[in-house]
């Protein structure tokens, strides 16, 4: 059975991905301590173009994964679909000044950090000092990090002038709206909206989630990272019941957060018809962007842009809906993935 499965027929497409993750694949996949995956169930989903991991949560919520794009199908085909402009969004700094430039609603950057110290402009400090004194905390973090890696919460200049390490930028600290507030206070949560495109160019607000920091996750709300996630209605705005993952795989469901018992399911967004015309306004201001999940908060006066993932995670809304079997959806994916058109992958 085993050599049968490794025999059969590989394209190049999927032999690449294979050779970039099969091997970490397995070895995570491997690490559950309490929710063991047959070996034989995880050589399958790795040819099959999946992290078993992943797979796994879907069998757990619908019992098969029909319907799903898959890693590799992600990773083959949908990756390069920005191009040579996926650096406007994988630089923080870069995409903030577009932002500005744009006049969309960003945080203020005060200053970045390169070549081992912090480069302000005119004014800059002053206004950080500001701000600081305003809210009381700012924001360090990677100027090419991602999945929340190293950012830091800081609440006195002395954070600022000991900083020692990778390309950063300084700015504002968001105060959130109250429901989010509510929900989680102790990280930004924010909203993953995943923007394609129709044959004419039009952006189309895809799917979208609300991602809510937990303890496990404190100072970022990335459900890597522990967090939590609930699927937006794009209609009305209000959230589903939420999902976590378990240190054992197990996929685990909430009405309420399980810190601080802040009712989520049924929630509304503020501000919500707000941010679906800022997502518009981001497709025209990068029209040269074809696949990108945008991160928004809301804070009490309105939506403000963090940053956009130029290869942005499909999990979250998988976790809720069979991408490939929502039709609306299935004829934007059919121009990348054969899959969608009932063609092999």
């Amino acid at each position: 059975m085993l050599q049968a499965l490794v025999r059969q027929s590989i394209d190049t497409r999927r032999l690449r991905f294979l050779k970039s993750h099969a091997r970490r694949y397995w070895s995570d996949s491997a690490s559950n301590e309490e929710r063991q995956l047959a070996p034989l169930q995880r050589i399958q989903d790795i040819l099959a173009g999946f992290d078993p991991k992943e797979a796994d949560w879907y069998r757990q919520i619908r019992g098969d994964v029909r319907g799903v794009v898959t890693n590799c199908e992600r990773e083959q085909r949908l990756h390069g679909l920005n191009g040579h402009y996926a650096y406007v969004l994988d630089n923080k700094a870069v995409f903030t000044e577009l932002l500005i430039s744009a006049q969309l609603p960003t945080p203020q950057i005060f200053a970045c950090y390169f070549g081992d110290r912090w480069h302000w402009r005119d004014e800059s400090r002053s206004a950080f000092h500001d701000e600081l004194a305003a809210r009381g905390r700012f924001v360090i973090k990677p100027t090419l990090g991602s999945k929340g890696r190293s950012v830091q919460i800081g609440t006195t200049p002395d954070a600022v002038d000991s900083y020692r390490g990778e390309d950063a930028i300084l700015t504002g600290f968001v105060q959130q709206a109250d429901y989010a507030q509510v929900i989680f206070p102790d990280a930004l949560n924010t909203i993953r909206l995943l923007m394609l495109r129709n044959d004419d160019g039009t952006p189309v607000p895809a799917a979208a989630i609300h991602r809510f920091g937990s303890a496990r996750s404190v100072p970022v709300d990335n459900f890597s990272a522990g967090g939590l996630v609930s699927k937006v209605d794009l209609k009305t705005g209000r959230l589903s019941r939420a999902v976590s993952i378990g240190k054992d795989n197990h996929v685990r469901h909430h009405d309420v957060h399980p810190d601080t018992r802040g009712a989520m399911t049924d929630v509304e967004i503020a501000h919500w018809p707000a941010v679906l015309r800022l997502v518009e306004d981001l497709g025209r201001a990068f029209p040269y962007l074809h696949y990108v999940g945008w991160d928004i908060a809301v804070t009490p006066d309105g939506p403000t842009v963090i940053e956009g993932n130029a290869h942005p995670s499909l999990r979250f809304f998988q976790l809720y809906d069979r991408l490939l079997d929502e039709p609306r959806l299935r004829r934007i994916f059919a121009r990348y993935i054969p899959r969608a058109n009932g063609e092999p992958l």
